[in-house]
């Protein structure tokens, strides 16, 4: 993660798939909130973190390119960065690629919206988060 970037794999189960036996939309959407999630958590800002600095992120906007299928048993590499943070808003670009053949199969671009934790309303983001989450 030296580069700004968090990356991770995984394996595509029976779980992630629909009826015509590829990874279903909606769990691309989840599997595209979890992986900030998770880059969040990596470096240092946790839930706890955030009860603590009184602030959260919500989804103001999120598009999705769906770019090729993925199938149950495929590796996947999930990669996402932050390109972008200023004022209370924070872009995220997040990236799947197969492991095999190295195929890009989703790309997303999410724009988080940083509000206070009591009035929900939009606030400047903290100075722990922008030094936690350098844009890349």
């Amino acid at each position: 993660m030296d580069d700004g970037r968090f990356r991770r794999t995984l394996r595509i189960g029976e779980e992630h798939v629909d009826e015509l036996g590829h990874v279903n939309n909606l769990v691309w959407v989840r599997l595209v909130l979890e992986l900030g999630t998770a880059h969040s958590n990596a470096v240092g800002l946790d839930t706890r973190a955030y009860r603590e600095l009184g602030a959260w992120w919500i989804v103001h906007r999120q598009e999705i390119d769906y770019h090729a299928p993925a199938f149950p048993g495929e590796e996947i590499v999930q990669e996402t960065w932050v390109s972008s943070m200023r004022g209370a808003r924070c872009v995220r670009e997040s990236r799947f690629t197969r492991v095999s053949d190295g195929a890009l199969l989703l790309s997303a671009r999410t724009t988080w919206a940083y509000v206070d934790a009591k009035s929900h309303r939009p606030r400047r983001i903290d100075r722990r988060v922008l030094e936690a989450l350098p844009v890349g």
